[in-house]
């Protein structure tokens, strides 16, 4: 099994089943809740960092979406600015144990180029 390294694909392509009308209209609703069920998705509550890029109809993830956390490090490799504070959609990639529909024969990334799919 691979790991990171560091290439930014995850953050560049941030792929959900998750529009970004629906998006937008739970933050909105979960903005206005007196208190958060834990059972809501952390997903909803990413909405102000992430970009629409597009929709490609025919895949299982076909909202793709571009991470405004997102940069370069000083060292010239891609960066999260907010990485220690970075979501647990981000600190548990690629390992989706809550997400059933995946199929776990394969790569564990999504990603080509990913490091997760490595053999190293």
């Amino acid at each position: 099994m691979g790991r990171c390294k560091r290439r930014g694909l995850c953050c560049q392509d941030v792929r959900l089943d998750v529009s970004p009308e629906m998006l937008h209209n739970a933050y909105e609703f979960w903005r206005k809740s007196k208190s958060i069920d834990p059972g809501f998705s952390e997903i909803y509550l990413i909405y102000p960092m992430l970009e629409f890029k597009f929709e490609h109809g025919s895949e299982d993830l076909p909202y793709h979406y571009r991470c405004r956390h997102f940069t370069h490090g000083a060292d010239g490799l891609p960066a999260c600015a907010i990485y220690e504070i970075r979501p647990r959609m981000c600190r548990d990639f690629p390992y989706y144990e809550s997400v059933e529909h995946l199929d776990r024969t394969g790569p564990l990334s999504p990603y080509d180029g990913c490091g997760y799919n490595d053999p190293d």
